[in-house]
């Protein structure tokens, strides 16, 4: 695929041995370079997930500097889930926030000690333990997601409304399809 130039802070990628590439014009080096040594290659995809990819990292990296002397990312999306859905199993919190049991588990462990949640052994089933954010928990998830929201409205602003309405349906369709798949196998 021939794309049009993605111009980096630091200007173009021009010499052919990629002396000048950086990370964001890498994309386009690779996309019109690769072929040549993987015949294979779909450029298309390789170049959509590589930019989605990239642009992803470095917006996350940016609104995650807003937590970085609170909590973890982590800690903000597993008290995120309590705050939002109330009290929950530990199986529930893995689920909702994308960890897996074990990691969660640790997690929800630490911010036990940090006076953040409190697990309770289930009412209804002696085997599972139930996790509450504490009202601690809730302030410091609300103060912490306060300022993290207003990064994430920052680059949603860099969108018009209909590119991101356009970018929020396909990725959503495209989480739909991993869910589906996950589903047949």
């Amino acid at each position: 695929m021939t794309s049009s130039h993605r111009e980096s802070p630091t200007g173009p990628a021009e010499t052919p041995d990629g002396a000048d590439v950086d990370y964001w014009s890498f994309v386009d080096y690779f996309a019109k370079n690769a072929g040549r040594n993987m015949p294979w290659l779909d450029t298309d995809a390789a170049e959509f997930f590589m930019t989605l990819h990239r642009a992803f990292e470095l917006i996350v990296y940016d609104i995650r500097g807003e937590l970085d002397q609170r909590m973890s990312s982590a800690a903000l999306r597993a008290l995120l889930v309590l705050t939002t859905v109330g009290p929950s199993t530990l199986l529930r919190v893995a689920e909702l926030t994308g960890m897996s049991r074990a990691a969660a588990s640790a997690l929800l462990k630490r911010l036990e000690s940090d006076g953040l949640v409190s697990r309770q052994p289930s009412a209804d089933d002696g085997r599972s333990i139930v996790v509450a954010a504490t009202p601690e928990g809730k302030v410091a998830c609300d103060e912490a997601y306060r300022d993290y929201n207003a990064r994430e409205a920052f680059w949603h602003d860099r969108l018009d409304p209909e590119e991101a309405e356009t970018m929020k349906r396909a990725l959503s369709r495209l989480a739909a399809s991993v869910s589906e798949i996950r589903r047949r196998s």
